[in-house]
């Protein structure tokens, strides 16, 4: 492939007015015109490679994460990639079990879903939840309530096996655990 500045070179050349030999004024100008759109197809560049999900490698991946709130930037570059695509499938009549699915997998979520129609409540048990932090599990939190049908209250359950009876074995004082300043929902997923 020519670079900008040997087909500036030879355009030029083809007129028959100008020279282009290294030593020249008009070579030395289209030298400084050549770095400057070599920086501008760069960044050209860039930003067509942070357009597609696929190849993007920074911002592009930022953008679209910020729509939903948060920057992943705690998961691999390819799982990040995946989550995106995932999401970005889903459709307004997704909200069948398999869509709910659909929706925990791009939020990188594994969990079992258990739904109590006539109690109007929907339990997630998430079995990979030791994965996240407890800002992330707010976040997670929030994505999920704000997806799942409106009629139903969602429980997310981040422990792996856990109980209260876990909670108070691990013998946490209440001044510590008061300072920790997690609301009754963190404290039932607290691990």
């Amino acid at each position: 492939m020519k670079t900008a500045l040997q087909s500036m070179c030879e355009k030029l050349e083809k007129l028959g007015i100008y020279r282009t030999d290294p030593d020249t004024n008009i070579y030395k100008e289209l030298l400084v015109y050549h770095t400057a759109l070599q920086e501008m197809t760069e960044q050209a560049d860039s930003l067509l490679e942070e357009m597609i999900t696929h190849t993007a490698q920074d911002y592009g991946l930022t953008l679209w994460e910020n729509l939903w709130g948060i920057s992943r930037e705690d998961i691999p570059l390819e799982q990040r990639r995946e989550n995106i695509r995932q999401r970005c499938m889903l459709g307004a009549n997704d909200f069948t079990c398999e869509g709910m699915n659909a929706f925990l997998s791009s939020l990188g979520v594994e969990a079992d879903m258990e739904e109590v129609t006539e109690h109007y409540r929907i339990y997630l048990h998430i079995t990979n939840g030791e994965d996240f932090s407890i800002p992330i599990r707010r976040y997670l939190t929030q994505q999920i309530e704000e997806y799942f049908p409106a009629h139903c209250m969602v429980f997310a359950d981040y422990r792996l096996d856990g109980t209260w009876d876990d909670i108070d074995a691990k013998r946490i004082l209440f001044g510590v655990a008061d300072s920790y300043g997690y609301t009754w929902n963190d404290w039932e997923n607290f691990e």
